[in-house]
C-alpha cells in the first residue's frame, strides 16, 4: 500500500490569484507547481477567480517565491531595488496599463489616404465643412 504524503508549510506550493504576478514569477524562472497549476472557479458572489500554483523557488535557486510575492506590492522594496528584474517586470506591466488607459481616453480618428500619399485625419467632432475640406484636399 502506498505511503500517504502530506504537504507541509515547507513543501506545499505557493498559491496566488494575480495573473500578472504569476507571469512575472514565471519570467524569473519560478516554475508552475507539479500537479494542478491553476484552479479556476468562482467566489461566493459568482465572480470568476483563478488560483495559480508555483514552486517554492526559481530553477536557479536565486529567487524565493515567498520573497518575490511579498516584494511585488511593496513600494519600498521597489524603491530600494530599482534594478532588480522583478522591478523591471512590474514597471513594464504598469506602463502597459498606462498605455491602455491613454488609448481608451484618446479620441478615435479616421485616417484617409489620398492621392500622392497624402493622409487626412478626421475626428469625431470635426464639422461637416471641415471634413469636406479635408476630403477635397486629399483628391488633389
Amino acid at each position: 500500500m502506498p505511503k500517504a504524503e502530506y504537504l507541509t508549510q515547507a513543501t506545499r506550493p505557493h498559491s496566488i490569484n494575480d495573473t500578472r504576478l504569476f507571469a512575472a514569477l514565471v519570467t524569473l524562472g519560478i516554475q508552475p507547481a507539479e500537479g494542478p497549476q491553476i484552479y479556476i472557479g468562482e467566489t461566493l458572489d459568482g465572480t470568476p477567480k483563478q488560483t495559480w500554483y508555483l514552486e517554492r523557488q526559481s530553477i536557479c535557486g536565486r529567487y524565493k517565491t515567498a520573497e518575490m510575492i511579498a516584494a511585488w506590492n511593496d513600494a519600498r522594496w521597489h524603491e530600494a531595488n530599482p534594478e532588480h528584474p522583478l522591478a523591471y517586470i512590474r514597471c513594464a506591466f504598469q506602463n502597459m496599463v498606462s498605455c491602455i488607459d491613454h488609448i481608451k481616453q484618446s479620441m478615435p480618428m479616421q485616417v484617409i489616404r489620398g492621392r500622392g500619399g497624402k493622409l487626412g485625419l478626421i475626428g469625431p467632432h470635426d464639422t461637416k465643412k471641415a471634413t469636406e475640406h479635408i476630403l477635397k484636399t486629399l483628391k488633389r
